[in-house]
């Protein structure tokens, strides 16, 4: 029998993160979708080939033929759905950032913690093969003593009216957008906790940080540099600097559209490849198996609850431009 997921939101990110993967993942089948405006959700199923429209996200979430939910909303909705969900007796796999705010991520966790539910924050490039095996090299001192970690993600936004990444009412910006990623892939990575150093943000004319660039500190003495911006061409990178080597990866946000994964020590450099299989079908495993299983996964409780808090604290100490 396989999981049947309700997806809350008929959102372009839903396509390509749950639609698209649930094609491919064994055991999964995309069961409803429930959108604001009813007309919206009826014709983004039948566009997706998606069974059940409901008509609101309360009546989704209480169906008995959906097993779990999938949160597609914009980030200001997140909390309240999660609990939501989880109240109403479904696991939940919700959409990055967690929540705006680290009292909002509390919340969701007191949530989980007394339903006994699966809540999961979709951060699915943590999934891939490619970033397993950098936590691999990291964690395992071959490149010597860290010294410091560059990390960035930039990807250009369109600035058409009702485009919801730059209203920052509704969690839009780059660095609730972009930079929880690469502020995950250098803490996944390290395994240390961050203290922020300092921090800039240029914004837009609505408030939205259009760039964001942070300095951090890891517990160990470490120096990771983030930066994000909304106004740039597409980049994603994150590069270990240490003792005895250098880690440089291009692309981990999705491999499956190409990657480098340079691995230098001393005078020998050699390059490693991996699957093109979709971050996002690794992800939807990873769910599947927890619900099912009982797998253990990585991208939830208080990892999430860290990282949120310091996106708090670099939103609340930047220096604005």
């Amino acid at each position: 029998m396989s999981l049947r997921i309700g997806i809350l939101g008929a959102a372009k990110v839903a396509i390509y993160a749950m639609i698209a993967p649930a094609k491919d993942v064994e055991g999964v089948v995309v069961q409803a979708v429930a959108a604001r405006d009813p007309e919206r959700a009826k014709a983004y199923a039948a566009e997706h080939g998606i069974p059940k429209v409901y008509t609101d996200y309360q009546a989704l979430i209480e169906a008995d033929d959906v097993d779990a939910v999938y949160v597609a909303l914009p980030p200001n909705l997140h909390a309240k759905w999660s609990i939501a969900a989880l109240k109403a007796g479904k696991p939940v796999l919700c959409e990055k950032p967690f929540a705006l705010s680290s009292a909002d991520v509390e919340a969701m966790l007191a949530a989980e913690a007394e339903t006994g539910l699966l809540l999961m924050e979709a951060q699915h490039s943590h999934y891939h093969p490619l970033s397993a095996r950098m936590r691999e090299i990291v964690e395992s001192s071959q490149l010597g003593k860290i010294q410091s970690v560059e990390t960035a993600f930039d990807v250009p936004v369109s600035k058409a009216e009702g485009e919801i990444r730059y209203d920052p009412a509704v969690g839009g910006g780059a660095i609730w957008d972009l930079g929880i990623y690469p502020l995950h892939w250098a803490r996944s990575a390290l395994n240390e906790e961050l203290e922020l150093i300092s921090a800039s943000q240029r914004l837009a004319a609505s408030g939205a940080d259009v760039e964001t660039k942070a300095e951090l500190m890891s517990a160990s003495g470490i120096k990771v540099s983030l930066s994000a911006n909304m106004d740039a061409p597409l980049r994603a990178f994150i590069r270990f600097i240490g003792t005895e080597g250098r880690l440089m990866i291009d692309r981990p946000i999705a491999p499956q559209h190409g990657h480098q994964f340079l691995f230098s020590l001393e005078q020998e450099e050699w390059e490693e490849k991996f699957p093109t299989k979709a971050t996002y079908a690794y992800q939807l495993e990873a769910f599947r198996d927890a619900i099912i299983g009982g797998a253990s996964v990585p991208t939830r409780g208080t990892v999430s609850l860290m990282e949120i808090r310091l996106l708090e604290q670099i939103c609340a100490k930047a220096i604005k431009e």
